[in-house]
């Protein structure tokens, strides 16, 4: 069957507008995340423009919730942001509070050098077969294979075939890394987002919880946890901090300027009250208990190392 020459040329019109927007999409489902650099001690901003208007927003700072802000009618948003943590890089996400949906992810250089360039993961974005241009001493990159066109006229056209040469090795200094372990709770279209291994303190302090039980419990309160030194010196913790990391939320409480002293225990309950710093009682003030069979608990110091986890049994 024949068809006229007018249709055959608005059908390949059509194909290459379909083409061309696969190729956007494909290029922002695997767009990197924007590299920051983050002085420690010192506040930067971020920014963004894409969120629903009037709504509250939270930072994510390697998967720990730090601050927040509300995007304005047109739904841009400013958030400060100060980094007081070890030299490294680490994971900064933008979300919505109430759905936790992601509108931003960047990652901070703390104190480490910016790379040069931003070099796309060769593990998500589709390529045609690679082949090596084959040398005895030096490794040569990946070079994609010439690939064919067919114009309106129906004529094959090549384009020209990338090759590759290789200079005089001239040494280098590497940017300092940080090794990324995946935390299923955090993630975009259902990959993983790599966060930090938390760096541990070295400080002996041991945690307990007692859950709420609705079949026995009056109150809250009854609901607790407990923090027992077994250090030989006082410790100051002022600015440490528990979370639930079980829990999407992730419940936070962090305590005020106070001495622990050294075999002795404190007790965070989970409803109202008022701090006693004499008896080392202290009150979360929250409306439904946070913690249930299964949950972790995990403490940081004020330099956000991790001091002690322990799991609800």
């Amino acid at each position: 069957m024949n068809y006229p020459r007018h249709r055959l040329i608005a059908s390949f019109f059509i194909a290459l507008v379909l083409a061309g927007f696969s190729a956007v999409v494909t290029q922002q489902m695997y767009a990197q995340p924007e590299a920051l650099a983050c002085p420690r001690n010192q506040t930067i901003t971020l920014r963004g423009d894409q969120a629903p208007p009037f709504q509250g927003l939270i930072v994510l700072f390697a998967d720990l919730p730090v601050g927040g802000g509300v995007s304005d009618a047109a739904g841009r948003w400013q958030i400060p942001l100060r980094v007081n943590e070890p030299p490294g890089i680490y994971p900064v996400e933008v979300r919505l509070r109430d759905n936790q949906q992601l509108l931003a992810r960047m990652v901070c250089y703390v104190d480490v050098p910016l790379p040069a360039t931003v070099v796309p993961s060769p593990t998500k974005i589709p390529s045609p077969t690679p082949t090596l241009a084959p040398r005895p001493t030096t490794a040569l990159p990946t070079v994609p294979q010439a690939t064919r066109t067919t114009t309106p006229t129906g004529r094959a056209t090549a384009t020209p075939q990338i090759t590759a040469t290789t200079t005089p090795t001239v040494p280098t200094t590497e940017t300092p890394r940080i090794t990324f372990t995946p935390t299923p709770t955090s993630t975009l279209g259902g990959v993983p987002i790599a966060t930090p291994t938390p760096i541990p303190a070295g400080i002996s302090v041991t945690l307990e919880i007692v859950a709420y039980d609705p079949d026995t419990s009056n109150s809250l309160n009854d609901e607790y946890v407990t923090l027992l030194s077994n250090e030989e010196n006082d410790l100051t913790i002022g600015g440490w901090r528990i979370i639930n990391i079980s829990r999407p939320e992730r419940p936070t409480f962090v305590f005020p300027n106070y001495v622990l002293a050294p075999e002795s225990e404190i007790y965070l309950y989970t409803g109202s009250g008022t701090n006693n710093l004499n008896t080392g009682d202290f009150y979360w003030g929250r409306s439904a208990p946070v913690w249930q069979r299964g949950d972790i608990a995990q403490l940081f110091d004020a330099q956000g190392r991790l001091v002690s986890s322990y799991q609800v049994p």
